[in-house]
């Protein structure tokens, strides 16, 4: 019987994900905040801004996966994006049955510190008000999940070329691949786990460490 895997927040990095999921072993749904067109059979749309809970095929899920977006760039925006959307998420989620929570969320909690290399065991002191509420965010989805979740930090995501701008990044196949390494691993952790999710650079001018991500087997794959 195949595994339900249920992705909130189901746009480029959760259609990536579909791609690469083995259709044999798990059954993927999908629900985005706006109607899109997608080849997902098992798709719905819903506001999780709004006090209407999600109308799913089913109850029972091996990972729910929450991929948050901000509304706007604006505080508010953030605020929209990941501390109402999360809580609403979490409230809608009460009547469903999961084994694992993963949260997407940013190593933008660390702040512009360029000089130390940051670890997850470290106390992130973001800078600005995006990392502030990232961080809020956490701590909130801490709370809420406490065991079952997976906290995946992204550094600045990319398609072709890293942005010059960035000092950490990371390919948005391998953020899918990431998340999909921790769908069929089915790690079971005894707390809540934090990953650094950052490409290694050759310059050595990074200051993310994904070295506990490697420990547990991952492999960052090279692409052309």
């Amino acid at each position: 019987m195949k595994k339900n895997i249920l992705v909130f927040g189901y746009g480029d990095l959760a259609q990536r994900l579909r791609l690469i999921v083995n259709k044999d072993f798990y059954e993927l749904f999908g629900v985005s905040r706006t109607n899109k067109e997608t080849e997902l059979k098992n798709h719905i749309s819903w506001n999780w801004l709004s006090k209407d809970n999600p109308k799913l095929n089913a109850k029972d899920f091996d990972t729910i996966i929450f991929i948050p977006k901000p509304s706007s760039f604006e505080e508010e925006g953030y605020i929209d994006g990941f501390i109402e959307s999360s809580e609403n998420i979490y409230k809608s989620t009460k009547g469903i049955s999961f084994k694992r929570f993963i949260t997407i969320s940013s190593t933008r909690v660390y702040g512009k510190d360029k000089q130390n290399i940051h670890f997850e065991y470290d106390d992130p002191m973001p800078d600005d008000f995006r990392g502030k509420i990232i961080k809020q965010y956490e701590l909130n989805q801490i709370k809420r999940y406490s065991d079952k979740l997976i906290i995946l930090r992204l550094s600045g995501l990319y398609d072709s070329l890293p942005d010059k701008n960035f000092i950490n990044y990371l390919k948005r196949d391998n953020a899918s691949k990431i998340i999909n390494f921790f769908i069929e691993t089915g790690f079971n952790f005894k707390s809540h786990e934090i990953f650094n999710c950052s490409e290694d650079r050759n310059d050595g001018k990074g200051n993310i460490s994904n070295t506990k991500l490697k420990e547990i087997g991952f492999i960052f794959a090279w692409f052309n």
